[in-house]
Parts: structure tokens; C-alpha cells; sequence
């Protein structure tokens, strides 16, 4: 179940605003081919080296990042759980598989995500401190990934996490 709205802050948490309510879990999809993060590349003009990160994967970022601003007013602050499944295309030769086995790999194609939800979803990946991710074949409708985001502040055990805020 998806709840409708925003996330935001609670009214504790240094921001102004009505705080209401504090939404902990955000889920969420992006269409389009999932693009793994690529080693960024060097380029040396004259006596200098500049690195820079491919355009496909900077178009991915992109593309997640503006998604994902119409979900968050403003990132969470504090621990998150984050949870990512990709959904990719079925090669004619794999038509009875349902996980992806093959390239690319998973760690990479988090990557460019977790670096896309900087600043919009959280204020910095180093945040996420429980992920979970998968990657399977599209079984319906079109290349994807689901994010969901969720608030594990005051909790000991993923066990507590609520679905709803109390209140």
C-alpha cells in the first residue's frame, strides 16, 4: 500500500512548517531502463586530469532524482531503510527465468540510485543503513525500478517498523 502525499519533517526536527504528521515510508517508481553506475572516467587535456561520469548514467541520476522529488519536500535526517527492485528486460533466450543472473550488477545499478536520492530522499546516502535490493525480468509493463524509502529513526528492530505514522 502506497500513501498518498509528501514526506516531511517532523515539527522537531529544526524545520518550520505545520507538522501534522511525519510520513515514514515512501514507495515509488521510475520507468525506463535502469542504468548501473559506471567507474567515472579520466581525461587528461595538457597537464591536467579531470574525471567525470558517463552521460547515460548522469541521464539515469536525472531521471530518478526528478521522480523523486515529486514524493519528498524535504530529505530525511536521520537512519533510512531503502529498498530497490529492477525490473529489466527478458532476452528472447531467458524466457523462463524470473531473476536476472547476468550483468548488470546489482551493487553498480544501486549505486546510481542511492547517488540520484542525495539531497532529495535523504540528505546523504551514508543514511541508508539497511538496504535490500533485486533484480528480475519484467513479467508486465515496462522496464523499472521501485524505491522505497523508510524512516528507521527511533526504532531498535525492523520488527517496530510501522506502516503508518501513529497520531
Amino acid at each position: 500500500m502506497f500513501w498518498d502525499g509528501k514526506a516531511f519533517l517532523p515539527p522537531d526536527s529544526g524545520f518550520s512548517g505545520s507538522g501534522c504528521c511525519v510520513l515514514r515510508r515512501v514507495t515509488f517508481e521510475v520507468e525506463g531502463k535502469p542504468v548501473p553506475k559506471a567507474r567515472a572516467r579520466v581525461v587528461t587535456k595538457g597537464k591536467r586530469r579531470f574525471a567525470f561520469t558517463p552521460k547515460k548514467v548522469k541521464e539515469w541520476e536525472t531521471v530518478v532524482k526528478k521522480e523523486a522529488k515529486k514524493h519528498f519536500e524535504r530529505p530525511f535526517a536521520w537512519p533510512v531503510m531503502v529498498s530497490l527492485t529492477f525490473y529489466m528486460h527478458r532476452p528472447k533466450t531467458r524466457r523462463l527465468d524470473f531473476w536476472v543472473a547476468t550483468t548488470p550488477d546489482l551493487d553498480n545499478l544501486e549505486k546510481s540510485v542511492l547517488d540520484a536520492l542525495n539531497e532529495v530522499a535523504y540528505t546523504d546516502d551514508k543514511l541508508v543503513v539497511v538496504k535490500s535490493s533485486s533484480k528480475r525480468y519484467v513479467t508486465d509493463g515496462v522496464p523499472r525500478v521501485r524505491i522505497t524509502v523508510a524512516s528507521i529513526q527511533d526504532q531498535k528492530s525492523l520488527l517496530d517498523y510501522e506502516e503508518r505514522p501513529s497520531g
